[in-house]
């Protein structure tokens, strides 16, 4: 089965929305904390399987700004620990598949001992191409533009970004070009910023700020289950009907 997905598989960058650690906990009658840990083993199940499909570039979106911000302080604290025991579990998939590590998001709020975490792991892969394997904590896509332009801006002010290499128009009207502002995403360097393909769980219909600006031809899945019931042929169906879709990206022509 996965082999035949190999063969026809377009996905480069896949997006997972894991949604529903929480519900499933209480559905199943356990602690809240045992959703958050057995979505945590999915996070890794899905991110080998997703290379063993060949996919480059996977995204997982750990906590939003929002969450990060009013999630009750016992559950920050234990989610801290689960995302720095991850890290390093995970740090030997990373050297054994070459898989770069990269945190999306804000780095300020982040507690100093998980950025450190996160920085240390990033840095030892750093010259890793083979896959990528992106970190939405305290992600949120509008703080992600509200970022991006301060960086313009400060770079323009600086003089590090030419106003003649801003705009669109041949008068030269000021308007930043779209490839200069993606480029100062969170995803700015990477090859396949884009998102082909977006998968949200819990059967919850909506992006909630995710991706604004790279989902805009994303194909979008939403799955019933909660993440952490999200196992790896639950992914390979789900590919499977990506797989089928014909993408015109806003115009006639068919990818």
């Amino acid at each position: 089965m996965g082999q035949s997905i190999m063969e026809k598989n377009k996905l480069k960058h896949l997006a997972i929305i894991p949604d529903g650690n929480t519900r499933w906990a209480k559905s199943n009658k356990l602690p809240v904390f045992e959703g958050y840990r057995k979505g945590m083993s999915r996070v890794v199940e899905i991110s080998r399987h997703s290379r063993k499909l060949g996919i480059h570039t996977l995204t997982m979106w750990g906590l939003s700004t929002e969450n990060w911000q009013y999630r009750p302080k016992a559950e920050l604290e234990f989610l801290t620990k689960l995302f720095m025991k991850t890290i390093d579990d995970y740090i030997k998939d990373a050297e054994q598949e070459d898989v770069k590590i990269i945190h999306l998001g804000r780095k300020d709020r982040l507690p100093k001992k998980l950025l450190d975490k996160i920085k240390k792991a990033e840095d030892k892969t750093r010259s890793n191409q083979t896959h990528i394997l992106n970190i939405a904590l305290d992600y949120g896509g509008h703080d992600e533009i509200l970022r991006t332009i301060t960086k313009i801006i400060n770079d323009i002010q600086s003089g590090k970004l030419k106003s003649e290499n801003l705009s669109n128009n041949i008068d030269g009207g000021g308007k930043i070009k779209r490839t200069i502002f993606s480029n100062y995403l969170d995803t700015g360097d990477q090859p396949y910023p884009f998102p082909d393909f977006i998968i949200r769980t819990s059967g919850e219909m909506r992006l909630s700020g995710f991706f604004p600006w790279q989902s805009v031809y994303s194909e979008l899945h939403f799955e019933k289950c909660f993440f952490p019931d999200f196992n790896s042929q639950k992914l390979e169906s789900a590919i499977k009907t990506f797989n089928k879709r014909k993408r015109r990206f806003g115009g006639g022509h068919k990818v």
